[in-house]
């Protein structure tokens, strides 16, 4: 059985607010519209007459609820994101490294380094919104802060923690071997999502990851 998207998730929670919340059925329509406008435009990108015209309501209707396009984001699309896909995006971070610790750091690497690729191009487009946008929100960067980097981050330190008392990793900071693994799981992603889309598919994701892990684990100086 196929996983569920990001927006089957997205959309199932603005269904479930129906029994939950003051929200007006043209509230949900127009939360509904902007989840799949913003996903597929981008924020700034569309404009609140077409979230009008997809929401099937006038594009006054918009504004007697929210201010301007930026409150439909901030007031209700990015909580509900944020709700859904703090728990959607660490449940599999949280399962890797849940897994029995005498695995290797490269296997536990490795796997978390395919799946974040993979959990990419399942939701391209909504994660798009969220890392988009949150370089021009503090509200949304605080928000991801808050709940998927500080517990995807804490479930790490315990990882490389364990690994270096038993003398796997060196004795170096956690905190500076987590920034460690982690940029070099954003150089992926962004060389692979936006830099050199295409010269990055000349090679398999494994190849791409396994020099990757190489340069990461034994570094790029040479050893003669």
């Amino acid at each position: 059985m196929n996983k569920p998207s990001l927006e089957e998730g997205l959309l199932q929670y603005v269904e479930e607010l129906k029994g939950e919340s003051e929200m007006t059925e043209k509230q949900r329509s127009i939360l509904r519209a902007a989840i799949q406008l913003f996903a597929e435009k981008g924020f700034h990108a569309s404009s609140t007459a077409e979230i009008a015209k997809a929401a099937g309501v006038a594009e006054g209707t918009i504004f007697r609820h929210y201010r301007s396009k930026k409150d439909i984001l901030l007031a209700v699309v990015a909580p509900v994101l944020v709700k859904v896909a703090a728990p959607f995006i660490l449940k599999d971070i949280r399962h890797i490294f849940e897994k029995e610790a005498q695995r290797p750091v490269a296997e536990i690497v490795r796997e978390l380094y395919h799946n974040r690729l993979e959990l990419i191009d399942a939701n391209e487009k909504h994660i798009r919104i969220l890392l988009q946008e949150a370089f021009f929100h503090p509200e949304i960067r605080e928000a991801l802060i808050s709940t998927v980097f500080r517990e995807a981050k804490g479930m790490a330190q315990k990882v490389i923690e364990a690994k270096i008392e038993s003398g796997e990793l060196r004795p170096l900071p956690s905190e500076a071997v987590f920034r460690m693994v982690l940029s070099t799981m954003l150089g992926l992603v962004l060389f692979r999502q936006v830099l050199e889309p295409e010269e990055f598919r000349q090679h398999s994701d494994d190849e791409q990851i396994e020099l990757a892990l190489d340069m990461l684990l034994n570094g790029i100086g040479s050893k003669e």
